[in-house]
């Protein structure tokens, strides 16, 4: 039987240690009685994420502008010609 590559074992011996990990944190949790640190680490990825999305939004508003949609206006400043100027 053939060995198995290097990148194989390193990620079967990182999804080992992750599955060690998560019943050592629950182990934890329930002896003290608290949230898994699991579970507070999901929440706070999805709370960074919608933040980081949110400010990436604002960021790109302040540059482009609002995007479509929106009714450009075009302000035309008036000029100081009388209808004497034009006749002439």
């Amino acid at each position: 039987m053939a060995r198995a590559l290097w990148r194989v074992r390193l990620s079967a011996a990182l999804a080992f240690t992750d599955h060690l990990l998560a019943h050592v944190d629950s182990y934890v949790a329930a002896c003290l009685d608290i949230r898994p640190v699991r579970v507070w680490g999901a929440e706070l990825a999805t709370w960074l994420g919608q933040t980081w999305r949110a400010h990436l939004h604002t960021a790109h508003v302040r540059r482009y502008g609002p995007g479509r949609g929106v009714i450009a206006v075009v302000i035309n400043r008036p000029t100081n010609e009388t209808e004497e100027t034009h006749e002439r």
